[in-house]
């Protein structure tokens, strides 16, 4: 039966490929985002004076927290995260007040992702080249650690205010990447931003855009504290966009209560973000700083890792009855933009406002404090909160071994296939610096999917030169992954790189799985497969056809949390804002699939797919059609269905057929998205096509076309017609011999032999008749004592009408293998209708199989047997007999498949033992070698 599964490695889709007409354009590789679902900014009252008196939004935290709990709503919020720490925080104090051990300086791991749109490094100090340098980068991880230790005869360290604490966090610029290779810490991404406004952009202009590309820039959120700088824009923040953003943080997640998933749905965003013009300190200048006139002393950062690390606004982002949870820092009303150590904005509380504090927006030169209250929340984010409290134990600080890390071909999951085919993918190995000393690396493999049976691993095994870190030969390892028939359940092959040396060289810690989907179905009557599946991580064969000639067409979008989508999606446009841009359209857009065949045995069809629209309900039709020349001949096609999505949000939708136009034929899914206009977009997602089978029992002989089984270990498998998935015969290996690839093949029908019988050779006994129909297994290797149980597929028909013939009952029936003396009886089964004849052999597999009542149909001495051959097989001119220990037979006749003598000859020289084949038909034939009263019967092929 042939399957067709797209799960292979991500690839992705251009949603602007400038496809006009009726072209016909495969996919391309580039993936889209969709901001729709990530709000703005929106200004706080403290942002908007902020904006007033010093031109600069000084910290966009709160609106960030705001417009994550939006995005998504099942984010816990500040009351919820305050009900987390405060008992947790209660229980630190009084273990430290009773003098219990206190936890030791921790160390955060930071990497700085400097964005830029193609700018040269800034070794020049250039106004407005947002590339800075690696001087002013590093020159931020000073400040932090002056700031976070309070260094003495540092800024950090001024304590002006007698309440400033040592922190004891440490900051380090990483120096490995997440692979283990060396890096300075500093990584840039030439990005051009998103353009948002009539003028030519070099700035990011909103939060959605600025979010998005965090998530395809960031570093494991476990492992390192992303720090991003960017020139920010467009718009004033009032009116959506980023104009005078100076830094935001996102702030730490809970652990334990209900909210987010802290594994995913804001941890790709973690981090802290700031103005490249407000990130290090002109303390430090060498020449190449660009850094702004207000704020230039790096206390943009140590302010926002404040929010990071779950600090509050001294002021608690409210007025004096609001709280920032530290009775250390006085009551305050509001922020304070200069450094006026007499300012009061609570007067009917105790003591000034705490203009020194680093969590209020007084200019850099006037912070230099955190409090004890707000190391103890730091503290006690750091041992509970996701992703902070993983930091502490990361490695990423320590100079990097050489690492032997790999790059592969291979998917996430393949399907297995169902013939002795195999599917090659390849591992290239390479080390991330020179090694001290030879290494040589492998892959190692665990998981549930067995080596030699289920895959194997070709050339495993690559060297590298010691001093230079190139490989001595071949650096490729391939993956083999055998297609097999056995029904099984999925199973998984994990690998990882294994490391031989006495230098300094490791391995990569990152495994890679890959999913075997098993794709064989067990005989049963009836059953339901899965002959196609689209996830959108990989998008070969599909193509698009922009009929309305816009320039937009369906694309693959990156994931999203959004009804019951999952991973990758598919989608197409009408309301351009949705993807950044402006205006509407008005599309006639075609998705095509790749070629798809659906069986002719199956009894229906289920087309089902996820479909919806981010916004107000989408128009579409579904296609299977088997003609995609153009858009007349897609239309022309059978239409699955023509509707609306639902709005809002995604519906899993199905279609069920079994019209004749679709059935065994090879086509083509269509999805077109057409009459609808400015409304969003529409959403597509998991598209599976499942066929119903009854099975039908294979009658018609299908020498040219035989079905190919990989029997290598145990299991059961079953056997199908190639053209029509007819079910010929089952094998259960319950010896678990390698038979290795195995052929199985109706070799006789009734139209062959003319009758519904045939006699047996040798016999004129109506009751000796066997049935028509033989099935041939002819394995790789052979095995005279391997245990099996096989499985034979006849019609009702087929058995009633030798019993007609013969006067011989269905329970009387025996199995035989040609040219041996093996017979079995046979246990006959009901198979909707038509039976399963069920027969255990300790002889291996190999023979071809009459059925009929018990008799012999040879007599083989057990000199002849294993003295006797023939060859070649098959044949195509001459055939010659082959005899051992000078035991020449007697003679020889030659039958044909319906038991007819063809030819008979005594064998008087050697000569005789070689018959001219050059006349006979095509097909199968028996030889039966006779020596005294003793014969052999064997079968050959004539080509």
């Amino acid at each position: 039966m042939k399957k067709i599964t797209f799960l292979l490695l991500l690839a992705t889709v251009s949603f602007s490929a400038n496809l006009f007409g009726q072209q016909k354009t495969p996919i391309q590789n580039t993936k889209r985002s969709i901001q729709q679902q990530i709000p703005a900014f929106e200004p706080t009252k403290e942002t908007q004076n902020s904006l007033e008196q010093t031109g600069y939004a000084r910290c966009l935290t709160d609106e960030n927290e705001i417009a994550l709990q939006k995005q998504y709503p099942s984010r816990v919020n500040s009351a919820e995260f305050e009900a987390w720490i405060a008992p947790k925080l209660a229980q630190y104090k009084a273990d430290r007040a009773a003098g219990k051990t206190m936890p030791p300086v921790f160390n955060i791991p930071v990497v700085i992702h400097i964005i830029h749109n193609g700018d040269p490094i800034n070794t020049n100090g250039l106004p407005g080249n947002e590339n800075i340098s690696d001087a002013q980068a590093l020159s931020q991880i000073q400040v932090m650690n002056e700031d976070y230790r309070r260094l003495a005869n540092t800024p950090g360290g001024a304590n002006t205010t007698g309440l400033a604490q040592d922190i004891e966090i440490n900051f380090c610029i990483a120096q490995q990447d997440p692979f283990g290779s060396p890096t300075t810490g500093i990584v840039r991404h030439n990005i051009t931003p998103p353009s948002n406004t009539s003028a030519a952009t070099d700035d990011w202009e909103t939060r959605a855009d600025t979010e998005n590309m965090k998530t395809t820039t960031q570093w494991d959120p476990e492992m390192y504290l992303n720090m991003w700088t960017i020139k920010a824009g467009g718009l004033p923040i009032n009116q959506g966009g980023q104009q005078g953003l100076l830094g935001y943080a996102q702030f730490p997640s809970n652990s334990g209560l209900a909210g987010i998933n802290t594994n995913g749905g804001a941890a790709n965003t973690d981090g802290v973000v700031a103005s490249y013009d407000a990130m290090g300190t002109l303390a430090e200048n060498d020449g190449s700083f660009i850094l702004n006139n207000q704020y230039n002393l790096g206390r943009t950062m140590t302010h926002e890792v404040g929010h990071w690390l779950g600090l509050r606004h001294i002021w608690g982002d409210g007025d004096c009855s609001a709280d920032d949870f530290c009775a250390d820092t006085p009551i305050s009303g509001n922020p304070n933009y200069t450094c006026n150590l007499s300012a009061d904005s609570c007067p009917t509380s105790a003591g000034n406002d705490q203009v020194q504090n680093y969590m209020d927006y007084t200019n850099d030169a006037c912070m230099d404090t955190f409090t004890q209250d707000q190391k103890d929340r730091m503290v006690i984010v750091m041992q509970n909160s996701p992703r902070r409290m993983q930091l502490n134990t990361s490695n990423t600080c320590s100079p990097a071994s050489p690492t032997v890390n790999y790059t592969t071909t291979a998917p996430n999951s393949v399907i297995e296939g169902s013939d002795c085919g195999f599917q090659d993918f390849t591992f290239q190995l390479s080390i991330s610096s020179p090694t001290t000393a030879t290494t040589t690396a492998n892959l190692i493999s665990t998981g549930s999917a067995t080596i030699n049976e289920d895959f194997d691993l070709l050339n495993n095994s690559v060297v590298f030169n010691a001093g230079t870190g190139f490989p001595s030969g071949n650096d490729t390892i391939t993956l083999r992954v055998y297609n097999d028939s056995f029904v099984e359940t999925d199973e998984d092959i994990t690998l990882e790189v294994n490391v031989t040396t006495t230098g300094d060289a490791i391995a990569s810690t990152t495994p890679f799985t890959l999913t075997l989907v098993n794709d064989d179905i067990a005989a049963t009557g009836s059953a339901n497969t899965t002959i196609f599946t689209q996830d959108w991580e990989d998008t070969t064969g599909w193509t698009i056809i922009d009929s309305d000639g816009d320039g937009e067409n369906w694309g693959v979008f990156q994931p999203l949390t959004f009804g019951n989508l999952s991973g990758n999606w598919a989608g197409s446009v009408t309301d351009q804002s949705v993807v950044g841009g402006t205006g509407v359209l008005t599309p006639d857009n075609y998705i095509i699939s790749p070629a798809i065949t659906i069986g002719s045995s199956a009894t229906s069809v289920e087309f089902n797919y996820e479909i919806g629209a981010a916004g107000t309900p989408e128009h579409f039709a579904v296609y299977f059609t088997t003609d995609i020349t153009d858009e007349s001949t897609i239309i022309a096609g059978t239409l699955l269905e023509e509707t609306n999505t639902i709005g809002g949000t995604t519906e899993n939708r199905s279609v069920i057929t079994s019209d004749s136009n679709i059935v065994g034929q090879t086509g083509h899914l269509v999805f077109r998205h057409f009459n609808t206009t400015g409304n969003s977009l529409i959403m597509l997602d998991t598209i599976n096509i499942i066929e119903s089978i009854n099975f039908v029992v294979q009658t018609e002989e299908n020498i040219a076309n035989p079905s190919t089984i990989n029997v290598n270990t145990t299991g059961t498998a079953y056997s199908f017609d190639n053209a029509t998935g007819n079910i010929v015969a089952g094998l259960d290996n319950t010896g678990g011999f390698d038979y290795g690839c195995t052929t199985i093949t109706v070799t006789r029908d009734q139209t062959i032999a003319g009758a519904p019988t045939v006699l047996r050779p040798g016999s004129t006994a109506n009751e000796d008749r066997v049935m028509a129909k033989t099935i041939s297994f002819t394995p790789e290797n052979t095995n005279t004592s391997g245990q099996t149980t096989l499985s034979f597929y006849f019609t009702n028909a087929e058995i009633t009408a030798w019993e007609t013939i013969t006067g011989e009952s269905r329970n009387n029936l025996f199995a035989f293998r040609e040219g041996t003396n093996v017979s079995e009886p046979v246990t006959v089964s009901d198979f909707n209708g038509d039976y399963i004849l069920t027969v255990p052999f300790t002889s291996g597999i190999d023979g071809n199989y009459y059925f009929g009542r018990q008799f012999n149909l040879s007599t083989p001495s057990f000199d002849l047997e294993n003295s006797v051959s023939i060859f070649p097989n098959p044949t195509r001119n001459s055939l010659t007999i082959s005899s051992k220990n000078n035991e020449i037979p007697s003679e020889y006749s030659v039958y044909n498949m319906l038991g007819q003598l063809i030819t008979n000859k005594k064998i008087n020289t050697e000569a005789d033992l070689t018959l001219n084949t050059s006349a006979l038909s095509n097909g199968v034939y028996f030889i039966k070698i006779a020596k005294d009263n003793a014969a052999i019967t064997l079968r050959f092929i004539k080509e």
